[in-house]
């Protein structure tokens, strides 16, 4: 694999995460690139070094861990590095921090009294969101919540929302779920369920 290469998956990457219409699993990664072009880029030099030190895999690995960070920017500098080596952390303990987060979604429900982390409430954004804002979970664990109970819309006219959840549908194919996070799912989906219930109760009480 040489730098030009690596400059095909980076643009293919790119226009995945950017574009609604481009799957990069879909299409195989497959991209419009010219060597004329890449070759008169200021930047060379950093594919170059990419392909002289990762393998395919680890490539797709290093650009993943910046799109779903900043989109279609991407640091050539020791901050990719950096992010890289974040992305791979989370990876390595994915199903511990999984769990840790859906503690933190059951706790924040109960605090706040909230039914469902996943709808608005009181015109602010969806409590799973909030929680990723604050950096109090992480992009994985939204991934994976929206692969199981499907409630990311990317058709919202929120833009600020609207970004967040392109890139949380992107990152879908990324990142896959075990069966012992389907399992943590269910107590999620419990505390909602027996939420929702307590709160129809409520309305029943006081209509009375």
């Amino acid at each position: 694999m040489d730098s030009f290469d690596v400059y095909k998956i980076y643009l293919a990457l790119k226009l995945h995460f950017t574009n609604k219409n481009y799957d990069v699993v879909k299409y195989n990664g497959k991209v419009k690139a010219s060597r004329n072009s890449f070759l008169k880029r200021n930047d060379g030099i950093f594919f170059k070094k990419l392909s002289k030190k990762y393998t395919k895999d680890e490539i797709v690995d290093y650009f993943l861990a910046t799109f779903i960070v900043s989109g279609s920017t991407i640091h050539l500098s020791n901050e990719a590095d950096r992010r890289y080596e974040e992305w791979k952390a989370r990876k390595s303990k994915r199903e511990y921090l999984f769990e840790r987060d859906i503690s933190k979604i059951i706790l924040e429900m109960e605090k706040r009294e909230i039914n469902n982390p996943f709808i608005e409430k009181n015109l602010e954004h969806p409590l799973t969101f909030q929680l990723y804002y604050a950096n109090m979970v992480n992009i994985e664990t939204m991934v994976i919540v929206d692969k199981i109970f499907n409630f990311v819309d990317i058709d919202t006219n929120d833009v600020f929302l609207s970004q967040s959840s392109l890139t949380i549908k992107k990152y879908r194919p990324f990142v896959k779920v075990t069966d012992n996070m389907m399992t943590v799912a269910k107590t999620l989906e419990g505390c909602i369920n027996r939420s929702m219930l307590d709160g129809q109760q409520e309305e029943v009480s006081t209509s009375v």
